[in-house]
């Protein structure tokens, strides 16, 4: 039985090296797939990295709130900032306008002012009971930092820069108000007080990653993390329409009857086919992964990082599990088509519809709830998670094996339908 697997896996793999369009396009297209869209979509990944918002800052103010609203904006790491001083108001809405900066900040004249008087009325209404002083409370003073907003940011964006602001701005009047309170206790007690800092909020945010950090520059996840894996898992499942295919030209050539007189069993062909086809899935994966490391990084990309050696195994062993998912199925469209058109056609439609559900073009957890729960009964999810599992969350084999199970099981029933297809077909 191994013998006649190995011939049928010879006979794949000289059907394969004599189709040599059809092979450089198996291994060239998908490096080019590979490219172009982790070029495309680098822009959208890279909306949520740091520095992207760009801000367009003018302080009219002159003084400590101006440029404390300055300072806690480049504190965020979020903001690239750009100087607006010289700019009269027209210019200033205007470039926002264009779109050469997302947001513009202006602090007001009397910022400064307003605090203070804030201040002061709070200190007025708190002490004067205490000390018997019955004079009025001074008109609280008004005053806004402006916000102007190009139409085109997105909504997150205005939030990102309003909430960075509102905290500044909190944290200036927190100052004041102690700074305030501790004249007014020095007054009244006649004695003088410390300083009193405020120094930060008192209940902090511990932020930890559940992984390891992937990039220098504090990004989870990246253009290419995302597009390599997903692109790759496409290519693999792609080669259905090529397996497809070289099935129904064989039929058609009179090939199968041939076949068909020599010793052996269904099952045993299939295998073999399966095998030679895992081999083009394999080095598929190889070139691509290389790719992303070595080729992305020429056009700007950041390059695809791999974790330990032990990760590489658990690597290999989920492109097995994937390979052996994606032939199976080709095996299965090639048994149900009667014709080249018809296993071209529907290879590709399925492939492309299970890659969209799956999470390959974008990832599924930005996809709408009932998208996403049908997404999680792709083969090519498994496939993407399975790869994440290795790639990005340093998981172990009994996190891997829950991606596994359904892509062997998946592999198994598209096997045994092709079988049970085969043997109808091969008693006609």
């Amino acid at each position: 039985m191994f013998t006649r697997i190995l011939a049928h896996l010879h006979k794949e793999l000289l059907l394969l090296l004599r189709d040599r369009t059809g092979l450089l396009l198996v291994y060239v297209m998908p490096i080019f797939l590979v490219s172009v869209m982790a070029v495309v979509q680098d822009a959208p990944f890279r909306d949520f990295s740091d520095k992207q918002v760009r801000v367009l800052f003018k302080d009219l103010d002159g003084g400590p709130v101006g440029e404390a609203v300055l300072r806690g904006l480049e504190a965020t790491g979020s903001f690239t900032i750009t100087d607006g001083q010289e700019l009269d108001e027209v210019e200033f809405r205007e470039r926002v306008r264009r779109g050469e900066h997302q947001i513009g900040g202006v602090v007001p004249a009397n910022a400064a002012e307003a605090v203070a008087a804030r201040s002061e009325g709070t200190m007025a209404l708190l002490f004067d009971p205490l000390t018997g002083d019955s004079r009025d409370a001074p008109a609280a003073d008004s005053s806004s930092v402006l916000m102007v907003v190009d139409p085109a940011v997105k909504h997150v964006f205005r939030e990102l820069v309003r909430s960075s602001l509102v905290r500044v701005l909190a944290g200036i009047s927190s100052e004041r108000l102690l700074a305030d309170m501790r004249v007014r206790l020095e007054a009244i007690n006649g004695d003088t007080l410390p300083p009193i800092a405020l120094g930060g909020p008192f209940v902090g945010i511990d932020q930890q990653l559940a992984a390891r950090e992937l990039t220098g520059n504090k990004v989870a996840s990246d253009t290419t993390a995302h597009n390599v894996p997903a692109w790759t898992i496409f290519a693999m499942f792609f080669t259905v329409v090529l397996l497809a295919g070289n099935m129904v030209k064989e039929r058609t050539a009179g090939c199968m009857v041939r076949l068909l007189t020599m010793p052996g069993t269904v099952a045993e062909r299939l295998v073999g086919r399966i095998a030679a086809y895992l081999m083009v899935c394999l080095t598929q994966l190889a070139l691509l992964l290389s790719v992303g490391h070595w080729v992305l990084p020429l056009f700007g990309l950041p390059p695809l990082r791999f974790g330990p050696p032990e990760d590489l195994l658990l690597l290999v062993l989920a492109a097995l599990f994937i390979g052996l998912a994606a032939t199976s199925f080709g095996v299965l469209v090639g048994s149900f088509s009667r014709t080249q058109q018809q296993s071209a056609i529907l290879g590709s439609t399925a492939v492309v519809i299970m890659s969209a559900i799956g999470g390959i073009w974008v990832p599924l957890y930005i996809m709408p709830g009932p998208m996403q729960v049908i997404g999680r009964i792709s083969p090519l999810n498994w496939s993407m998670e399975a790869f994440n599992v290795v790639m990005l969350r340093q998981g172990d084999l009994a996190e891997l094996v829950m991606y596994l199970i359904p892509l062997a099981v998946f592999a198994t029933l598209c096997l045994l339908v092709s079988i049970v297809a085969e043997r109808v077909v091969s008693s006609r």
